[in-house]
């Protein structure tokens, strides 16, 4: 595999020296270039290939912020990241609308590291140029909007705090109205009624809560007044859905709550593309729509066809780019055609990909329809042994669905 090309950018030379010292072990991974300034970062740009820019954002002259919107215009496919431990509300909100990542400076070596990965990984599971294509061509590809970033801040931090997380949610209203309506569901089988956001954050642990807060974050950070042929509330309905079946299915499976909560994540997500493409190629996108039934392979053929990628593979590219981890990424990616994934194992794609279509039978059956088998990967769930499992969870979600919020 060819090594990845990082460019830091800071005026301060010691820094640059510090991160050159702790990189040198990682050189079998990355290849690393220095800049002191945005203006040489810009030269920098032109005359070789990089893959990520990760710029200090206090800098004389141009500031990162300004870079990194030079960078978004100029090279649309690089990774942009922000490294900086002076972030005040208006420099946030300049940072997350140019960064697809922010990192708080000074930043532990391991942290950077596994945010490079997370973000990197990407390019094995969604190596199409087609899709890099579409992206270069997309106006609207949101970064983590300002009202999550103080939260996954402290909720990524190794000292996180229960109390200033719950303070965080509490302050947007909105999100913690969500979070309680969503924590008291089925989906989370809590035997009583929270209505306190540390309670919630209590009881459903920093995992869980992280999971919520980015889910509900994502959806927010797309302006859906733009298209009003598309049922915001019905993808929404199903992407919730999703993400409890999927974390009821891998709480039976394999018992672990790491996993679930992981599952969770991906079933809430696993269709934002749909929102991407909607937004980004609203026309294309409607008349599609309009007219191609809503069964799986048709629908994805003609993303496909029309547009150059899925609103699987877009959404996994997005999601990459906010630094989720590799199996949330695969899940999303392939909850259509696992067993094309690079992985297998009792993984959060197998929790999505039947979450996926269990929600899809559930919803048909009111209607009077149904969807055939064929909606299930058997070959890939056969692999997996799994097959005699399949009316027990479906059940499982049945269950669940009379609970909905």
């Amino acid at each position: 595999m060819d090594k990845k090309r990082l460019l830091f950018v800071d005026d301060e030379p010691m820094v640059l020296k510090g991160l050159q010292r702790t990189l040198r072990k990682m050189r079998a991974e990355w290849e690393a270039l220095y800049a002191e300034s945005g203006e040489a970062a810009l030269d920098l740009l032109a005359s070789q290939p990089v893959d990520v820019v990760i710029s200090d954002m206090r800098m004389p002259g141009m500031d990162g912020a300004q870079l990194l919107d030079i960078v978004k215009e100029r090279h649309p496919k690089v990774v942009r990241i922000i490294l900086s431990g002076q972030l005040d509300r208006d420099m946030t909100l300049k940072s997350v609308r140019v960064a697809h990542q922010l990192l708080a400076k000074p930043c532990d070596m391991t942290v950077l590291r596994d945010a490079l990965q997370k973000t990197l990984a990407l390019n094995q599971i969604l190596a199409d140029d087609a899709i890099r294509r579409v992206v270069a061509r997309i106006d609207t590809l949101p970064s983590m909007p300002a009202s999550c970033t103080a939260i996954m801040t402290e909720l990524q931090s190794d000292e996180a705090s229960i109390q200033r997380v719950a303070d965080l949610i509490a302050r947007d209203l909105g999100m913690a109205a969500k979070i309680l309506q969503m924590v008291n569901s089925a989906f989370f089988g809590l035997y009583r009624r929270v209505t306190d956001v540390k309670n919630a954050v209590m009881l459903l642990g920093l995992d869980a809560i992280k999971a919520l807060v980015l889910s509900i974050n994502v959806f927010s950070a797309f302006n859906t007044r733009k298209i009003p042929f598309f049922d915001f509330e019905g993808l929404w309905r199903h992407s919730l859905a999703a993400g409890g079946y999927a974390r009821r299915i891998m709480t039976l499976a394999t018992g672990e709550r790491d996993r679930a909560t992981a599952a969770f994540l991906a079933g809430m997500l696993h269709d934002i593309g749909k929102l991407i493409l909607a937004v980004n190629f609203s026309t294309t996108y409607r008349e599609l729509l309009r007219e191609v039934p809503a069964t799986t392979g048709e629908r994805l053929d003609r993303e496909r066809e029309l547009i150059g990628t899925t609103h699987a593979e877009i959404g996994a590219y997005l999601m990459g780019l906010w630094g989720l981890e590799r199996s949330i990424l695969t899940a999303i990616a392939f909850h259509h055609c696992p067993q094309n994934s690079p992985v297998g194992g009792l993984e959060p794609l197998m929790a999505v990909h039947l979450a996926n279509g269990y929600d899809h039978r559930l919803t048909d059956s009111h209607q009077g329809g149904g969807h055939p088998d064929e909606d299930f990967d058997m070959a890939y769930l056969e692999d997996l042994g799994l097959v005699e499992n399949l009316a027990a969870w479906q059940q499982a979600c049945a269950d669940l669905e009379e609970d909905m919020p």
